[in-house]
């Protein structure tokens, strides 16, 4: 691996900080979007979902008030136009893969931390399948992306903007009304639940990993252009790195970081055990779940971090889209468990849904 010096090495310090203490927070928490769900289908606790709640509501004020104080630039990366139809459908085959894998990409590496070879091999077929989408489908994927698209002149591609389309209102008054409203309505669901309350780990968790999006948009900033929090496309280009010495980039660095941080608190507790594959079938699903998070990370560009928590943060509508089809996506895998079939948990997530 090489490390350019001294902007890149900054990138990949922070990196590695940035996700040892995603890592440790994740694990110490159980902070998994996938098991959010699941608890609100099967138990009706709220509980992690709160965390995850909290976590944007966090990461969304954070990162505002730091693009306000000029700290960072997020005009200089935010699209311009909405890219409804990849983030659709990325989002949809992202969040059915999470649930045949048992976790998103992040869940995966925190289990790596504690020992699960299982989920190691999950993470490298995420990566060969992020390398696969990126190249080999490259030309396709642009063009689903300018068919699935709506442009600038019609929809501006954040929230505030669509709002801001109103004469004679402010741009500037339009996006910190959205940011307070939506920034605080966040907090305000997450922390009025009593029994959230009393879940320290999970409070401490949200706030933890929501300002983890922000700290990484300033290192980044601080090491050329800002980047999303992200670990889809990252997993490609950790293969990279390592088959071909290709330089580290923070994404890397933060893939390499969380089952750092995993591990030292599954030391500590110790929770370290080795996970293997139960059977041929329990093989077969995590197979199909990593090309699946792989093919869908890239093609709505971002995974439950990169369109979640940091694209969410930006006001994003394409993110908005992408987590709607990364929770759709999530709710059908989670009934084909329960029907048994692929048809039959699509019509059972229509028919009972939450």
């Amino acid at each position: 691996m090489n490390v350019e010096a001294p902007l890149n090495t900054l990138a990949v310090l922070g990196g590695l900080g940035i996700g040892a203490v995603i890592g440790a927070a994740a694990f110490w928490s159980n902070f998994c979007a996938l098991g959010a769900v699941a608890d609100i289908l099967f138990a009706r606790d709220w509980r992690r979902m709160r965390c995850w709640i909290l976590a944007a509501g966090v990461a969304l004020l954070g990162t505002q008030a730091l693009d306000a104080a000029g700290l960072i630039h997020l005009g200089s990366i935010l699209a311009p136009n909405i890219l409804w139809l990849p983030a659709a459908i990325g989002g949809i085959c992202f969040g059915y893969g999470m649930a045949l894998a048992g976790g998103c990409i992040n869940r995966a590496l925190v289990r790596i931390g504690a020992g699960s070879l299982k989920a190691l091999f999950t993470v490298l077929v995420v990566g060969l399948m992020a390398l696969m989408t990126g190249t080999l489908l490259a030309s396709p994927l642009q063009s689903l992306a300018r068919v699935g698209s709506v442009d600038v002149l019609v929809a501006p591609e954040t929230i505030d903007r669509l709002m801001g389309a109103l004469p004679h209102v402010p741009p500037d008054l339009v996006r910190g009304l959205v940011v307070v409203l939506v920034g605080g309505a966040a907090l305000v669901f997450a922390l009025k639940d009593g029994w959230f309350r009393k879940s320290r780990d999970q409070v401490i968790a949200g706030l933890v990993i929501g300002a983890a999006i922000p700290a990484a948009w300033a290192v980044t900033q601080a090491a050329g252009v800002p980047e999303p929090l992200n670990f889809a496309a990252p997993a490609g280009d950790l293969l990279l790195a390592l088959v071909h010495e290709e330089t580290v980039t923070f994404g890397v660095a933060v893939l390499v970081g969380v089952p750092v941080g995993a591990f030292v608190v599954a030391l500590l507790t110790r929770n370290l055990a080795r996970e293997t594959f139960l059977d041929a079938g329990d093989f077969g699903r995590h197979l199909a779940g990593g090309l699946l998070m792989g093919f869908g990370g890239v093609l709505a560009m971002g995974c439950t971090f990169g369109q979640g928590l940091s694209g969410l943060s930006t006001l994003s509508v394409t993110s908005v889209i992408a987590v709607a089809g990364i929770i759709a996506g999530c709710l059908w895998g989670i009934r084909t468990f329960e029907a048994g079939s692929v048809w039959g948990g699509l019509k059972l997530a229509f028919s009972r849904g939450v």
